[in-house]
Order: C-alpha cells, then structure tokens, then sequence
C-alpha cells in the first residue's frame, strides 16, 4: 500500500483530505505541529507525525518513506518558503506525487496579495520537476461557521463589506473529495484544477439560511472601514488584516464569482449547494 501524508492534517481543509481518504487503500500519516493534536487525526485512522514546517531536517524525517504528499498552507506571509521547502524534502525522499492546495486567482504577478503568495507557491511546485497537482479552491462556505456563526445565533445576521456582489462558495468536502481522488491516481499529474462551488449572492444565501432555520437572517453590507476596525479589534495582525481586506475589495467588484467544472468531470457529481450544507450544519447557527 502507497503511504500518503497530509501537512497540515488538523486545519479544515487537511482534515477533509484525510477524511476522503479512508478507504482508498492507502496508508495516511498526518502532519501536524503539536503533539495536543495527535488524539484529533488518531480519531481518523491516520497515524501522526510530529513535524515542524519550519525546519527543513523536521520535513526531511517526516517525508521518508512517503509515497505521495499533500500540502496546505494556512493564511501566512510568504507560503512559498514552506512550499519549497517541502519540495526539497519530496525530492530527497524520491516522492512520487505533490498535491499543493493554493487558491482561485493564483498569480505570482497578481493584483493582490493572496494571489501573488499563491502563485508563487504553484510557480515553485511547477519548476519542481516532481509529479504535482495542484487544486484552487474559491471561497469555503465553511466561512459562515469560522466566521459568522456567532453573529447569527446572537443577532440573527452576518456583516459583510461585499455589497451585492456575485460569489462561488465551495464545501471544503468538496475539495477533500477531489484530492482524495489525485491522490490515489497517477492520472492527475501536471493538472491544476479549479474548485468553484456554485454562485450566490450574500442576500441569498441570508434567505437560503433563513429558510433552513426557520428564522430570518440577515446579510448587513457594512462599510469598509468598519470591517477593518472589527478585524482589528480581533488582533489580527496588519499583514493579515491589508489581505483580507483586498479580498473583500476583489469579492465587491464580482471577481471572486465563476464556475468550474472540473468537480464534476472528476467525481461525477453536482457541488454541494448551500441549502444542504446549511442543512448538514444546522447545529452552529
């Protein structure tokens, strides 16, 4: 059996991976940065490695003996040392396959920041010379519990500074599913694939959400720089707070609305729509 490990198992994403992998008759290790975790993906039938994604020696032990690797980065200045890293590692180790979750929009010339940190993570990969494939997941409806939940239990709302803007909001199931896929095939090497999920609107999915729980929700377009001074009060840190804010600009303008469908070409099916995820995680709101 072909050994699998995800570097950064216990994020949503990396945990969606390793989900989607059970019963794919390979063995899968977990990369993780703190033993507190290990009881998380052990749950999951993966077996944990304790690994510091700083460290090129740390990423060398985890790597040996690994047949196929997939990497996530979370929201992070500069993803592409990791990345490389990374890529140094599978190379002393003769992996046989990297998958590199990265984003919509990756441009290492791109207008903004998270598109450039993106595309200069995929630039790498592809100069690798390794097997890769690469997913670009748009925006997470997971987002409405990271982010918005609270609100919407307490004041049966979410603000946003997106106006009525079109975007494409994908489950990360979703996403997991389709690396779970690449990961157990040799036929997805050289692919990048766009993950899109299907098109709303912030007032439709407040109705959709409305209609699942059976109370009104609201979507409040707040001004820019009060989303800013709310970022701030949660003590992000300025790097963070100048990219999600130019995230916000792009989703305003209609640039984060698109479809794809490679989710459906790969796994036969529709994306998860709203309705059902609201439905499936009814329990946070």
């Amino acid at each position: 059996m072909e050994k699998v490990i995800v570097l950064g198992a216990t994020g949503n994403i990396g945990t969606a991976v390793i989900k989607n992998l059970q019963n794919k008759n390979v063995l899968v290790f977990a990369g993780i940065r703190s033993e507190k975790k290990f009881s998380k993906v052990s749950e999951l039938a993966a077996t944990p490695i304790l690994v510091d994604f700083a460290n090129q020696e740390s990423l060398n032990q985890a790597l040996k003996g690994k047949d196929r690797v997939f990497l996530v980065t979370p929201l992070m200045q500069n993803p592409e040392a990791v990345t490389q890293m990374v890529i140094n590692a599978s190379k002393l180790n003769n992996v046989k396959h990297l998958v590199r979750s990265t984003a919509s929009g990756a441009d290492s010339k791109g207008k903004i920041q998270m598109a450039r940190w993106a595309g200069a993570s995929e630039d790498l990969v592809k100069a690798s010379d390794l097997n890769y494939t690469i997913v670009r997941p748009y925006t997470f409806l997971q987002n409405f519990i990271n982010f918005h939940s609270q609100t919407i239990k307490q004041y049966n709302g979410f603000y946003l500074p997106t106006g009525d803007a079109k975007l494409s909001m994908l489950d990360i199931n979703d996403l997991g599913e389709l690396v779970a896929i690449a990961l157990t095939s040799n036929l997805h090497f050289g692919k990048t694939y766009e993950l899109s999920g299907q098109t709303y609107t912030n007032e439709i999915l407040a109705k959709t959400l409305s209609d699942v729980l059976g109370r009104k929700i609201s979507y409040i377009d707040v001004e820019e720089e009060i989303a800013r001074k709310s970022i701030l009060d949660n003590q992000m840190p300025l790097w963070m707070i100048d990219a999600m804010m130019e995230l916000y600009y792009i989703t305003k303008q209609g640039w984060t609305a698109g479809y794809s469908d490679d989710f459906k070409n790969i796994t036969g099916k529709e994306y998860t729509s709203a309705k059902t995820f609201f439905e499936q995680n009814i329990s946070a709101f």
